[in-house]
């Protein structure tokens, strides 16, 4: 308990002294971005988290506090959006649904990948890039319902309109080609 009580004391004097301001400040440098933790509390976290090749980088004292869920943590940082962490702090941003990061659907997530839909596994591993413009998560027949040329129609929530839809597997492979009908629609969400 000394220890503890000790370490806590030499850090926070150290932080009060102007070393720890220059602490304080080249941890500001090395994670500029603010972060609020889901599961716990939605209040902003100041020195949180670090842009890094697509990805988003954790400081490991954030990491330390968060609640992980079969190896996973939810994560939201201003200008970039929902994430979801690793317990290494390295952290995927992905596509928000419902005011949180979209859940793993058949074991994968979605998110961007150069302006395009990518797939995701649970260790935050790269599965499936494609060269579409949005998708669904894959259903139990392992199919995502995609399109070509779709935008979204501005309203909260929003919705895809336009463009050629179509079906892949979980290979990126097209099972319905292309269209501009609604065919791919009524399969993926199984109405005749």
């Amino acid at each position: 308990m000394r220890r503890l009580f000790a370490a806590t004391f030499l850090t926070l004097a150290t932080m009060a002294s102007p070393a720890g301001s220059a602490a304080r400040e080249v941890a500001a440098e090395r994670y500029p971005l603010a972060c609020v933790y889901f599961r716990r509390d939605l209040d902003p976290y100041e020195q949180c988290a670090r842009r890094a090749d697509g990805m988003v980088r954790v400081a490991p004292a954030h990491v330390a506090r968060m609640r992980f869920e079969r190896g996973l943590a939810e994560l939201r940082v201003p200008g970039i959006g929902c994430l979801w962490m690793r317990r290494d702090g390295l952290a995927l941003p992905v596509f928000m649904l419902d005011n949180g990061p979209d859940p793993f659907e058949q074991g994968l997530v979605r998110s961007w990948r150069d302006g395009k839909v990518a797939f995701y596994d649970r260790r935050l591993r790269l599965v499936l890039a494609t060269p579409y413009d949005w998708a669904f998560p894959f259903n139990p027949r392992g199919e995502a319902l995609v399109c070509e040329g779709c935008r979204s129609d501005g309203r909260q929530p929003a919705s895809m309109v336009g463009g050629r839809w179509g079906l892949i597997d979980r290979t990126g492979h097209l099972v319905l080609p292309l269209a501009e009908t609604d065919a791919a629609d009524r399969r993926y969400f199984n109405r005749r």
